[in-house]
């Protein structure tokens, strides 16, 4: 039998444990000081500096700046882009921006990297020019010039829509499969028919960003060539997967899409390729 010192203790942990909760919700986006800023900082733990710097958000304090712009230099992407986040918020951010164009330009690929990643955050289209001419540097590594092209996605303007096209003819394949990925990103974008030709790249992740993004823009032009990927035994299952769902995207009232997913539901050795198929086969219903 539940006795009434029982019920009375259940109370008080029910709430004690909801008073706990408080202070969190509370000091969302407010509640960090120099000072504790500062300490957190020191520490070099990812996860106490993110969250000081996210509870920092609507600190009015000139000398953060100073304390947090270093951080966009963290080893760690997470501190990076909390820091990018930060500074966005500030009058400064014009400044930064520029001093970002000038890394950018410098040769110093992880500088470079860097400030693509910031400039990517901060979203402003004055950056595309800035990124284009990164993308095509060859005194940059991969990496950089990668982080280049995610960023030009990140922005979502429209005219980087040209930019990313022109990636995709890119000697790194790191970079093509960053274009291809950016290219959904790009508001207003409904035409996929340059990642059409990259379909038959030599690197799977080209491939597979080519096809996530040709399934999210209804590229009706690709499928033919999402035919030939789901049913090549040759290429990884997550890949053909992806063909199979961007088949089922794109193909309503097209026969040769059902057709190629109705053979590869029935007959594909891989049990995940033909789920995928029959998923896809559902959506076109």
């Amino acid at each position: 039998m539940t006795t009434h010192k029982t019920l009375r203790s259940s109370l008080v942990a029910t709430l004690l444990g909801a008073a706990l909760l408080l202070p969190t919700t509370a000091l969302a986006g407010k509640g960090a000081t120099y000072t504790t800023l500062k300490r957190a900082i020191a520490t070099g733990n990812r996860d106490s500096i993110v969250a000081e710097v996210e509870r920092a958000e609507k600190l009015p304090c000139a000398p953060c700046i100073d304390l947090v712009t270093p951080l966009v230099d963290h080893d760690h992407p997470d501190v990076r882009d909390v820091a990018a986040w930060w500074l966005a918020k500030r009058a400064i951010r014009t400044k930064v921006r520029d001093d970002m164009f000038a890394r950018l330009a410098a040769g110093d690929s992880t500088l470079a990297r860097n400030a693509a990643e910031l400039l990517g955050r901060f979203m402003h289209p004055d950056a595309l020019m800035p990124l284009e001419i990164a993308i095509h540097d060859d005194a940059l590594d991969d990496d950089a010039r990668a982080a280049a092209a995610v960023a030009v996605g990140t922005i979502g303007d429209y005219r980087g829509k040209a930019i990313l096209e022109a990636a995709l003819g890119s000697e790194s394949a790191a970079v093509r499969a960053a274009a291809a990925k950016g290219l959904r990103n790009i508001r207003g974008n409904v035409d996929g028919l340059a990642l059409v030709e990259v379909l038959g790249d030599d690197d799977d992740a080209v491939i597979r960003e080519a096809v996530l993004t040709i399934g999210a823009v209804r590229e009706v032009g690709a499928v033919a060539d999402l035919g030939d990927i789901v049913t090549d035994a040759t290429l990884p299952v997550a890949v053909r997967k992806h063909a199979a769902w961007a088949l089922g995207r794109i193909g309503a009232g097209n026969d040769d899409a059902r057709a190629v997913l109705t053979a590869v539901a029935d007959e594909d050795e891989s049990m995940l390729v033909r789920g995928a198929a029959r998923a896809a086969l559902q959506s076109l219903r």
